[in-house]
């Protein structure tokens, strides 16, 4: 520690006076940082109950108090790999999820486990709440694919049945007035299903426009602790190509 010297005279005498230059340490901010900790495992539930872990990607530093919501995080996360399984987790309630690279004979969502055509292929949920979509080839030349989504929602989340399709119904146009819908249920593995079918002017949400000539075979599963929503939309020779399908894989559902 280095010392300066000052001479001084005070009534005659010298005196020698030595200050000292101290220099305090601020233990807090020499302390070594805490080393930052790994991604954090999602747990991810098969039909069976059976869990595994999947290591979600880690975001990139903020601010201490900022926080992302599970949907913000989804949304976030690659198409692909490690980071579409952990989204497929958030939004399909922690169940296992089919990806792009699994068996393409079957579909898994929700604790269940059903049949499909190979030709259906795997898209990256590309809105909120949907926890698996399948794009259905087109039907014709220059015709749109369809779409087939799947949602879950736990312990009632997402609403009366019946509310839903009367809302999925809705979107449906004739003119100014809501086409003609057909319902039914039925019950599958002990599980009952909701279904509801239609046939207009598709106003979906987002749509800029309406589309004419779309069709929808929609169908709501309430299995224990969760109901599963599905739905396959597009032009009408498309989704009624489909229709056999679509049956089936409802029918061999469990």
């Amino acid at each position: 520690m280095p010392v300066t010297t000052f001479a001084k005279v005070v009534g005659g005498a010298l005196v020698v006076v030595a200050v000292a230059a101290v220099v305090f340490a601020v233990m807090s901010g020499c302390e070594k940082a805490p080393a930052s900790k790994g991604p954090t495992p999602v747990t991810v539930k098969s039909g069976s109950g059976a869990a595994s872990s999947v290591v979600a990607p880690t975001a990139a530093a903020g601010p201490a108090n900022a926080t992302a919501a599970p949907a913000q995080v989804a949304a976030a996360a690659p198409a692909t790999g490690v980071g579409a399984a952990a989204a497929a987790a958030t939004q399909a309630g922690g169940y296992a999820v089919s990806g792009p690279d699994g068996d393409q004979t079957k579909i898994e969502v929700g604790g269940l486990t059903m049949p499909k055509p190979v030709t259906w292929v795997w898209t990256a949920p590309s809105m909120q709440f949907r926890a698996l979509q399948y794009a259905v080839p087109a039907l014709g030349v220059n015709a749109p694919a369809a779409e087939l989504v799947f949602s879950v929602f736990l312990a009632g989340d997402g609403g009366p049945v019946d509310a839903n399709l009367d809302r999925w119904a809705n979107q449906f146009r004739a003119g100014n007035a809501a086409a003609e819908s057909k319902r039914s249920q039925s019950t599958v593995n002990g599980m009952q299903v909701s279904r509801v079918e239609s046939l207009g002017d598709y106003m979906g949400m987002g749509a800029a426009a309406p589309r004419p000539g779309y069709m929808q075979l929609g169908a709501i599963v309430q299995a224990p602790g969760r109901t599963v929503f599905m739905k396959v939309v597009g032009p009408q020779a498309t989704v009624e190509s489909n229709r056999a399908a679509f049956e089936a894989m409802i029918a061999g559902m469990h």
